[in-house]
């Protein structure tokens, strides 16, 4: 036999209970210098005799499953802290590329080439109101490929998110209807499975406009997220937007 055979057939033997007790006795501090064992050790019970209760290995017992359950807690709010630590960082980052944006062009690149990849999704789509929605489907439906923008039959907008609704978050495409969504992601609706679409007004051309952010994974988005971080991000984009489109002069153009 070999000496690595050797080591391995030495580290699966068993230890057997009396090693354990022999141990506990010539190391009495062991649960002094690691109290976090008892939270795992099952207390004796005493035997009061007859229908009596032992009350102590039930309150022990208790206070170990409170213990558990507070630690998966806190393991969790940790987890979740993380989370949004990660979401600001890149919404920050978002910021920054979109107030840097000079002109109406380099602002489209931003929203559809920086933020999928900030954000780990797969596209962002720019969809504006205009007079001329059905001019731009006829005329631009074969020249899709780079497409950051589309653009919407004026009050649809408002059906898409209702009289109140300001962020949409959808988790599967497949089972809760969309209005307006072959027209958000008229290249790519086949493979968008989740969904996040944030409402935005432009007060100088006093029109309705949103950003959509779609991705292939089911309930990438769902309801129970937090949406203060994608709402500021939306009133970044809408204020940009709007001062890009009044500058250029394309506000009342498209």
């Amino acid at each position: 036999m070999s000496v690595t055979e050797k080591s391995s057939r030495s580290s699966k033997q068993i230890v057997t209970q009396q090693q354990v007790v022999d141990y506990l006795r010539a190391n009495p501090d062991l649960f002094k210098d690691n109290p976090e064992l008892l939270e795992v050790m099952t207390p004796p019970a005493i035997d009061h005799g007859g229908n009596v209760v032992d009350w102590q290995q039930h309150m022990v017992g208790k206070l170990q499953t409170g213990i558990k359950s507070l630690k998966n807690k806190y393991e969790g709010l940790l987890h979740s802290s993380r989370d949004n630590m990660s979401t600001l960082h890149q919404v920050h980052q978002a910021a920054l590329s979109l107030i840097r944006a000079p002109q109406f062009e380099q602002l489209l690149e931003v929203i559809s080439m920086d933020l999928p990849a900030l954000f780990n999704v797969d596209v962002v789509r720019l969809a504006l109101e205009s007079e001329a929605a059905e001019f731009y489907e006829r005329h631009m439906q074969n020249d899709r490929e780079n497409t950051a923008v589309v653009f919407l039959a004026q009050g649809m907008v408002g059906k898409i998110f209702g009289k109140e609704k300001a962020t949409l978050l959808v988790g599967e495409t497949s089972k809760q209807f969309v209005f307006g969504f072959e027209q958000l992601f008229p290249d790519c609706s086949a493979i968008v499975e989740s969904c996040a679409l944030l409402r935005m007004r432009l007060p100088s051309s006093q029109r309705d406009a949103l950003l959509a952010f779609g991705v292939r994974i089911k309930n990438h988005f769902h309801d129970g997220q937090g949406t203060e971080l994608l709402s500021f991000l939306g009133q970044i984009v809408e204020h940009r937007l709007d001062q890009c489109l009044e500058n250029s002069g394309l506000g009342n153009v498209l």
